[in-house]
């Protein structure tokens, strides 16, 4: 899928097809207007406004608390892109609009439109090109950025959500998931609802403050869930305490030297049998087959963090060289750009002297008698206490 200039008419499909019509004007000025119309429509709950019915431009204005002429303005841009309909005086939703922008709906990217405000910081491409280097992202946020970068992300991984539960291998009978860089935890809570015996950590620079107001956390149960503030790149994760680690959307992030180093940290802390679950979006290997969206994703992470888009080739090396078994790679249906990648622990135990530290510990709390009581909840989650 690409963005692109559409024809209305006969005469502006001969523009396209002979190169008359000013393509680079679509593509800059009035994708950047469409943007920011939505974007702007949004924060003003405006969508939200119309989900009980059609509404005159004046009733939108009041119960949005803004100007009539400019809220007029907005619905014309709102109804010429197809976000809106007009019929008597009145605006109502379009099907678009309805489905994707509704903030109560399972599947609403309103709070993915409200992150563009964060992007649109990180697209200094100007710098990154004269001087090589991304800027800090994830370190620039203020403590009221979080707040929407979580829900922004969450709004994301709410695409590909139900796939990447339903298609993860995870091990029978798993108990410990660790979720690096899951800032939301919506991964996390979607895990421990399909497998009511698995608990989960998440580990990131930030974690979430207050409540969710999107609709995907409703139904999740959240006693399962802990949340630890930590940096992936440092924090010490205990060797052999999960079942499965989940790294989702990170990559892009990081260079190949810390990315390889993660995954090997991953793969060591999983138990035999555990997996290792990457998610991401990836970049062809050739630049004949470079579509629109990953490269241009692959330039704003440039910018964004100093990294950008790998291969679905190099999350396989990184595997492999950390002595997974790397399984098939699974293109996610609604975002084919999008790829999950897991490895598999073996689950021989070739660690001996674990295991005879392990009988020796048991045979010990057997000497001791029932007197002593049971041992308690193994601590493996405690990640950097």
């Amino acid at each position: 899928m690409r963005l692109s200039s559409v024809p209305e008419n006969l005469l502006e499909w001969i523009a396209l097809a002979f190169n008359i019509a000013p393509t680079p004007i679509l593509d800059t000025l009035v994708a950047l207007l469409l943007a920011k119309t939505i974007m702007a429509a949004t924060e003003m709950n405006l969508f939200d406004v119309l989900e009980a019915g059609p509404r005159t431009a004046e009733e939108i204005a009041r119960e949005c608390g803004a100007q009539a002429v400019p809220t007029e303005k907005l619905l014309r841009a709102l109804y010429a892109s197809k976000y809106l309909r007009f019929k008597g005086e009145r605006y109502a939703l379009a099907p678009v609009a309805r489905r994707w922008l509704l903030t109560n709906r399972p599947t609403s990217l309103h709070s993915a439109v409200l992150h563009r405000k964060l992007d649109l910081r990180a697209m200094d491409f100007l710098t990154y090109l004269r001087s090589g280097r991304g800027l800090p992202f994830h370190e620039n946020l203020e403590s009221e950025d979080w707040f929407l970068y979580q829900q922004g992300q969450a709004s994301h991984a709410a695409l590909i959500l139900d796939e990447v539960v339903a298609r993860a291998p995870m091990p029978r009978g798993a108990t410990d998931l660790l979720d690096l860089g899951g800032s939301h935890g919506l991964y996390s809570f979607s895990f421990c609802n399909r497998y009511p015996g698995l608990r989960a950590r998440v580990l990131d620079l930030g974690t979430p403050s207050g409540k969710f107001s999107s609709p995907w956390i409703a139904q999740i149960p959240l006693d399962r869930v802990e949340f630890e503030r930590g940096n992936i790149l440092t924090a010490d994760l205990p060797e052999q305490a999960f079942d499965a680690v989940l790294i989702a959307n990170v990559f892009h992030h990081f260079d190949e030297a810390i990315n390889r180093d993660l995954v090997c940290r991953a793969s060591r802390a999983l138990r035999p049998g555990g997996i290792v679950i990457a998610v991401d979006a990836v970049r062809p290997v050739a630049i004949e087959e470079s579509e629109q969206v990953e490269s241009l994703l692959d330039l704003y992470f440039g910018a964004a963090s100093g990294a950008g888009l790998w291969t679905i080739e190099q999350l396989r090396a990184w595997q492999q060289s950390a002595g997974l078994e790397v399984l098939s790679p699974i293109a996610m249906r609604l975002l084919p750009c999008c790829k999950m990648q897991v490895g598999r622990k073996s689950d021989r135990t070739s660690n001996s002297a674990a295991l005879k530290e392990r009988n020796a510990s048991q045979k010990e709390r057997l000497s001791r008698g029932p007197e002593e009581g049971q041992p308690g909840q193994s601590d493996g989650l405690a990640l950097g206490r």
